[in-house]
């Protein structure tokens, strides 16, 4: 990927490109009748989901884990002991054998669903990690039981933009053809269903071997809002689940699902952060994080944004790419405040107000 700015223009851009950053990235805020059909639209791919054949939609998923790059195995349903699909990820780093269990609900999903999963994931001795897909929602207690767990939720909105991100756009076809008044005709024929927000997808890319962590501060100014505010390989999600770390999502190297909307009513800033596996490799720093790019897919049906940032170097074990900031109207916009810390994650982390205790 082609790099199209230096280190000197981002930290010192002038006016018209600091707009242009700031216009990149601002987050969804169309005009009330643009996002009343955009949801409406939603709706009916969601409906569609919910009105398949529950074995044709498990076939959907198999399908989908095959074009993610994994090795699938459709459960017979007398034996399945509620997993419906077997999958192998076979990638060297973020492998292991996933059993996946998929529930075409129209209401949010219960905790104790998810309590479940976990323990037939904890009876399974081949599987290493466990998703539950839905065509509903999850609520707040059940992102929260999945902190720090080899498990992954994966709601309506979320399913809907992979299933497109990987080409499977003929399923939603009905949604997309005839008149408006048509659609709602054949709206009111389908299920009703609770829509789930959709999360942004906030992907990084780079060039190279090295292998880097991608981690979140949810904060309030320059103060991160708790320790579990703060989203890396050892907590994978805040409490509320409105800022999660997913793994395998198509040929990004890192991927954060942020759902700006759902974030708490006291944070105002989000900071995203690179930092070198130094727990593994002791040596390693920034000098391979070559080429770097940050992506913002907003949502399924919006072109995605993308901001090019400096080199990483090899003073540094960790690297701030930049901010998003919430203004008083609501709306994010993202500074790509760039920042090296001789010191890894930590101190990063302790920039931001948290406390860590030294291994």
């Amino acid at each position: 990927m082609a790099r199209s700015r230096k280190l000197h223009r981002l930290s010192n851009p002038d006016t018209s490109e600091r707009h242009a950053q700031r216009m990149l990235f601002r987050h969804l805020r169309d005009d009330t009748n643009a996002n009343r059909g955009r949801m409406a639209k939603r709706v009916r791919e969601l409906q569609l989901l919910l009105a398949m054949d529950p074995v044709e939609f498990e076939q959907l998923i198999a399908r989908l884990m095959e074009a993610m790059g994994m090795k699938v195995e459709l459960t017979a349903r007398s034996r399945d002991g509620g997993v419906d699909v077997r999958g192998i990820d076979t990638d060297a780093f973020r492998g292991g054998n996933v059993i996946v269990q998929v529930k075409r609900y129209r209401d949010t999903v219960t905790p104790s669903a998810v309590r479940d999963l976990y323990g037939t994931l904890q009876h399974d001795r081949a599987a290493t990690k466990a998703v539950l897909v839905t065509t509903s929602r999850f609520g707040p207690s059940s992102h929260q039981f999945v902190a720090g767990k080899p498990i992954t939720l994966i709601n309506g909105a979320e399913l809907v933009g992979l299933l497109k991100h990987h080409g499977f756009h003929e399923v939603f076809a009905p949604a997309h053809h005839g008149s408006a008044d048509a659609d709602d005709r054949n709206a009111d024929d389908l299920p009703a269903i609770e829509l789930a927000t959709e999360p942004a997808r906030l992907l990084l890319h780079w060039t190279g071997e090295e292998e880097y962590d991608i981690a979140a501060l949810v904060c309030q100014g320059n103060r991160a809002l708790s320790d579990e505010h703060l989203v890396f390989y050892n907590n994978g999600s805040t409490p509320d689940g409105s800022v999660r770390l997913v793994t395998g999502y198509g040929d990004a190297n890192a991927c954060l699902m942020v759902d700006f909307d759902a974030l708490p009513a006291d944070a105002d800033r989000l900071v995203i952060v690179a930092a070198a596996d130094t727990g593994n490799h002791p040596a390693a720093t920034m000098a391979g994080f070559a080429g770097p790019a940050l992506i913002l897919e907003a949502g399924a049906d919006q072109a995605p944004a993308v901001v090019h940032l400096a080199d990483g170097a090899a003073a540094n074990t960790a690297m701030r790419l930049g901010r998003f900031d919430r203004d008083a109207a609501g709306n994010w916009d993202f500074t790509p405040a760039l920042a090296g810390y001789p010191g890894g994650l930590h101190q990063a982390v302790v920039a931001y107000g948290l406390e860590v205790e030294d291994a």
